[in-house]
């Protein structure tokens, strides 16, 4: 959708599609937030098709697509003490809490929901113990408890996703390759690409680590990232390690297949820049980007990339701007 198309959709009426309205609203909102409108505009227009359509539950409704768009501020003030019964609800209260920078506000409310708790609320209780855990942590300034591994590692991942990748890597800090390797597979999951970058770049080869999963995924990482930078070769070699080494990661032969043929079409480019072919050479030439381009896109279609949503698309650039791309 191009902007005249996008304003015209703004002002004209719209209708949702009752069988899928959560989905529809969401790709409203990521269309108006990739044409730069705010947040607040976004909630308003999501908010006037829902009351429009008279949809059940807007406020629910309207809580979950801005949580999904990343428009957590947003989200938060639509709150309220009635929706706020439901433990699902609370739980996604006190996230949003984290994610907008209140973790202290967070904690007490965490800690009002566990006073209020009862015993068949097992999966709840540990769920709100830890985003307990990550908001002491976070008001923490400094780690004063050997932590065991085995919640260690959870905490990384936890803390990533709840928004607080300084919190993460400081967790990380004092581990070896195999914990740092952890916190680069969660970072660049989440959209924290600088980040994870950053922090691959201070390992050794990851190739050269060991065979043990979590290296072979920062080894496709540090290939993926290549790739998207156009160094073909370097990220081909990467990939086609991965294959042998581990057959089953089929998302790395994709990967190979990417980058050969981005190379080729690379090279046929620079020939027509170069050569100056004939209107013939240039005609078949042609022929063969077009055949590269259409098997590019069923490689594309094999989704071997790693893929990320809108809100983890505000991550990808939470170093730069608050912009998707």
């Amino acid at each position: 959708m191009n902007m005249n198309e996008l304003s015209e959709s703004i002002t004209e009426p719209l209708k949702l599609l009752p069988s899928h309205p959560e989905q529809q609203l969401l790709q409203i909102g990521l269309e108006l937030y990739r044409s730069q409108r705010s947040d607040e505009e976004i909630t308003a227009k999501l908010r006037n098709l829902i009351e429009q359509d008279k949809l059940p539950d807007g406020n629910s409704l309207l809580i979950a697509v801005l949580y999904q768009l990343g428009a957590y501020n947003s989200a938060l003030a639509l709150f309220s003490p009635q929706l706020l019964r439901s433990k699902p609800v609370q739980l996604l209260y006190a996230e949003a809490l984290i994610r907008t920078g209140a973790v202290g506000q967070a904690l007490s409310y965490i800690g009002e929901c566990l006073n209020n708790r009862t015993q068949d609320d097992a999966e709840f209780i540990e769920k709100m113990h830890q985003l307990s855990e990550v908001c002491q942590l976070q008001i923490q300034e400094s780690l004063t408890e050997d932590i065991p591994f085995s919640r260690l590692s959870g905490l990384i991942d936890q803390a990533v996703k709840l928004g607080l990748p300084d919190l993460a890597s400081k967790l990380a800090s004092s581990g070896d390759d195999y914990m740092h390797g952890l916190l680069i597979e969660a970072l660049y999951r989440e959209g924290y690409i600088a980040a994870a970058k950053q922090h691959l770049s201070r390992l050794p080869d990851p190739l050269s680590l060991g065979s043990q999963s979590i290296f072979q995924q920062i080894a496709f990482i540090s290939a993926e990232l290549l790739h998207d930078e156009e160094c073909y070769a370097e990220a081909s070699r990467i990939f086609e390690i991965l294959s042998k080494q581990a057959p089953e990661m089929a998302h790395a032969r994709f990967g190979a297949a990417s980058c050969y043929l981005h190379e080729t079409m690379n090279n046929l480019f620079r020939r027509i820049e170069l050569y100056h072919p004939s209107e013939q050479e240039k005609c078949k030439i042609d022929k063969y980007l077009y055949k590269i381009q259409q098997t590019l896109l069923i490689v594309h279609d094999s989704n071997w990339h790693t893929v990320w949503s809108p809100a983890q698309q505000r991550n990808m650039r939470h170093h730069r701007s608050d912009r998707l791309n």
